[in-house]
């Protein structure tokens, strides 16, 4: 199978850029489609992305567009960096450019919340067969820190192990390691339920918790995870890997992190809206905090960790209330 020097990447957030320089310095043209027109004549302009990941100089092999059109569509590679909750209706727009040939590699994470599907859930149901097409990437990997070329590892998990073999020297140099998972399901949740924790993270650091209460905390709520995920079809190992562990310690102690810092802000005593509003970027783990919730209410779970992050984030719950969630599970077993 033959891959072509040119990657579409659709998206241009912070991830999106960041993966675009990353396989631009691997010696490949970029098409990044942006929303933003600004963003598109800033990045053609000054070579830089000033609203999403100012600083960084980017490759003049990265050509920005805000046409989505059937020339990006002449990849053989597809990668999605858009945000969970805009996925499904921009596939529906994107579905009669996509080729049968084409490769659709996600690098975005979260749940939807209107199906509570997994991303990979989102791209089956508007774009039937694509499973042995479809690659998705998670691990612990802040953009600002691939942007400028610090060691970074991160999984690439298919059902077609082949295609990913093929596909990992667009992403591996010296800096960027892909590692290889079979389960799909697992790294897709792995990177998205660990933003929920990383939330209560930062609510414990915001309400001035200890650093014992974090570690219990976070603890309790990666068990919360894997107990789900397990009922979801994921592997149990997947959570010791890079897409698990590795994603959640990044995200809930990392100083970059959206997530925890949406925490920290709430345990301050901020609303969320206030929050949202003011941020230009997407902190998934609101979304996927009440897909969460309402799936395990769905499989009748106890999760009190997901359900006070859920709780405190739409229906006014004090941010104290997080540490209750460590004495309110009723289980006296650690795992």
């Amino acid at each position: 199978m033959k891959l072509n020097n040119t990657v579409t990447i659709f998206g241009g957030g912070s991830w999106g850029t960041a993966v675009a320089k990353n396989i631009a310095e691997n010696g490949y043209r970029i098409n990044l489609w942006v929303r933003e027109k600004e963003v598109a004549k800033s990045i053609e302009k000054y070579s830089m992305n000033k609203a999403f990941l100012p600083g960084i100089k980017l490759p003049s092999s990265i050509s920005a567009t805000t046409t989505l059109g059937g020339e990006l569509f002449k990849s053989r590679i597809l990668i999605f960096s858009i945000p969970t909750q805009f996925i499904r209706s921009s596939l529906e727009f994107m579905k009669p450019f996509i080729r049968k040939d084409s490769i659709l590699i996600n690098t975005s994470k979260g749940i939807e919340q209107s199906s509570m599907n997994s991303i990979f859930g989102i791209f089956q149901e508007v774009l039937p067969g694509i499973k042995n097409k479809y690659i998705t990437m998670s691990g612990p990997s802040f953009a600002y820190d691939v942007a400028n070329n610090l060691p970074t590892s991160v999984t690439l998990a298919s059902y077609n192990q082949s295609l990913v073999l093929k596909v990992m020297p667009i992403f591996d140099n010296k800096t960027f390691k892909t590692y290889l998972s079979k389960d799909v399901i697992g790294v897709e949740l792995g990177g998205s339920l660990k933003n929920i924790v990383s939330i209560g993270a930062g609510i414990v650091d915001g309400i001035g918790g200890s650093e014992s209460t974090k570690a219990a905390f976070i603890t309790r709520g990666l068990n919360e995870v894997r107990n789900l995920s397990r009922i979801l079809g994921a592997k149990d190992i997947t959570f010791l890997g890079l897409s698990g562990v590795g994603d959640l310690m990044l995200t809930a102690y990392g100083k970059q992190s959206r997530n925890r810092n949406l925490g920290i802000k709430l345990g301050k005593g901020m609303r969320v809206k206030e929050i949202l509003s003011s941020s230009k970027t997407v902190a998934e783990g609101y979304y996927s905090s009440k897909a969460a919730y309402e799936l395990t209410k769905k499989f009748k779970i106890s999760s009190p960790v997901i359900e006070s992050i859920y709780k405190i984030l739409y229906k006014n719950s004090r941010p104290q209330n997080i540490i209750k969630s460590l004495s309110k599970n009723d289980l006296i077993t650690d795992i």
